[in-house]
Order: structure tokens, then C-alpha cells, then sequence
């Protein structure tokens, strides 16, 4: 019975160690704004999104990273992009320095965002699109490959680390209880032992002495009320008696 309150009690543990995330509401989504113009090489370009807590709630007091990435040659470099609005728009100008087919994607320093990177094509400085090349293609399609795997992979690690830790804390406390459970389950029968030691040494059985304590009380309520009965009145109907010598006639 003991070994399957433990696993009721780690299962439930568990679903509630992965249901706090969802519960506790530590996500955002990301929103971005529309491209409408295509950045040169060189040239400064200005990223736009809005930051919304549970996908509804804006959430202008975040602080929102925007990490660029060069899917041709693999450059990378970050801007911090700038509150400008309670509606929780963001900004971030950056300049681009070469051209290539790039993307960026927003990480948030308090709240857990999965946005799905935003492509652009970067134009040459004299505005030619960028030449595209099998052979960097590939490359370039390996490394989101690994960076990926890669990223999964550490998050993984973290929460196995996490849960084992809970795990342990649970575990803990299940020793705990089942300390406890065992101190009263030794209690019990050392209770139960004792009464089977009155009963064998001759003495009655429990219930045997709580059945004559409550025939002894209901014989002693019965006397005091039949006493009380017989009792003389006070109400001044009693006969009053003349005395008399001894041996003279009454008449």
C-alpha cells in the first residue's frame, strides 16, 4: 500500500513539476511588424515587435535581445531593442554588414518565447540580390540543423537536471511519510499486543469493561431516582403524629 501512495505521489509530482510552466503563464509571443522596406549592405535597418504576455497581456517592461544571423556565411551579432510604446512594442536599428540572406529572432530576459526566426534578404550596396549557392545553401541548412539539435539538447539537460532535483525533494518527503506511517503502525500493535495480554492473563476484555461501567452507571442513576421518590414530602401534606407514653391505652 505504502509502495503505491509513493508512486501516486510521484506521478502527481511529476505532471505538476511539468504543468507549473503553463500554469505560471512565463511565456510571450512574439509579434513582428511587417518589412516593408529590403536593407542594403551597410546600411541600417529597423526591426519591430510587440512583446505579448500569454499571447494578450503587453509586457513593455521586458528586456528583448535580437539576435541576426547570416543563414549564407553563418555571421551572427546581437542588438537590444528598445521599449517605445506601453502596448509593448520594441525596436531594435541595426546595421547590417554584409549581404546575404539573414534572419532574426527575439530572446526575452524574464519570459520563455519559441518565435519562429524572420527571414530577410539583404541587398549588395550597389542593390543586387545576393547569388545563391547550392553549396552554401547546404551549409547553411546543416548548421540551423545543429544549432537546433543543439539548443534542444541544452534545454533537455536543464530540465532533466531540474526534475531530477524534484524528484529527490519528493523522494525526501516520501521517506518522511512512510517513517511516520510506520511509527503509528508500530503504536497500533504494540496497543493491540497489550490488550491481547490483559485479555489472556484472565482479565475481561475491553469491550466487556466498558458494557459494566455503563450498566454500573445506569444501576447507580436508578437508586438515586427510586431514593428520591421515597423520600418524605415538604409540601405540608405529611400526618402529624401525637406522641403517646409507652403502655397507656391510645383511646
Amino acid at each position: 500500500m505504502i509502495r503505491r501512495l509513493a508512486a501516486i505521489l510521484a506521478a502527481t509530482a511529476m505532471l505538476l513539476v511539468l504543468a507549473v510552466p503553463v500554469l505560471a503563464g512565463g511565456w510571450a509571443d512574439i509579434v513582428a511588424d511587417g518589412q516593408t522596406t529590403t536593407p542594403k549592405e551597410g546600411g541600417s535597418v529597423e526591426i519591430g515587435f510587440r512583446v505579448m504576455q500569454h499571447g494578450v497581456t503587453p509586457a513593455p517592461w521586458e528586456t528583448a535581445t535580437v539576435h541576426f544571423l547570416n543563414s549564407s556565411t553563418g555571421t551572427t551579432f546581437d542588438v537590444v531593442a528598445k521599449n517605445d510604446d506601453p502596448n509593448g512594442h520594441f525596436v531594435a536599428t541595426a546595421t547590417i554588414p554584409e549581404a546575404g540572406f539573414w534572419s532574426w529572432q527575439v530572446t526575452l530576459a524574464n519570459l520563455e518565447s519559441s518565435q519562429v526566426p524572420v527571414r530577410m534578404t539583404v541587398l549588395s550596396k550597389s542593390g543586387a540580390a545576393p547569388a545563391v549557392d547550392p553549396s552554401t545553401l547546404l551549409a547553411a541548412v546543416d548548421r540551423a540543423k545543429d544549432d537546433a539539435i543543439r539548443t534542444v539538447t541544452d534545454q533537455v539537460y536543464v530540465d532533466i537536471g531540474r526534475l531530477e532535483t524534484e524528484n529527490e525533494a519528493y523522494g525526501s518527503r516520501i521517506d518522511t511519510l512512510n517513517a511516520q506511517v510506520g511509527g503509528l503502525t508500530e503504536e497500533r500493535d504494540s496497543l493491540a499486543t497489550r490488550v491481547s495480554a490483559l485479555e489472556g492473563a484472565g482479565g475481561l476484555p475491553l469491550l466487556a469493561l466498558i458494557s459494566l461501567a455503563l450498566l454500573a452507571g445506569g444501576a447507580a442513576g436508578f437508586t438515586m431516582a427510586w431514593l428520591a421518590g421515597r423520600s418524605p414530602r415538604n409540601d405540608g401534606s405529611a400526618v402529624a403524629l401525637t406522641p403517646t407514653p409507652r403502655g397507656a391505652d391510645p383511646v
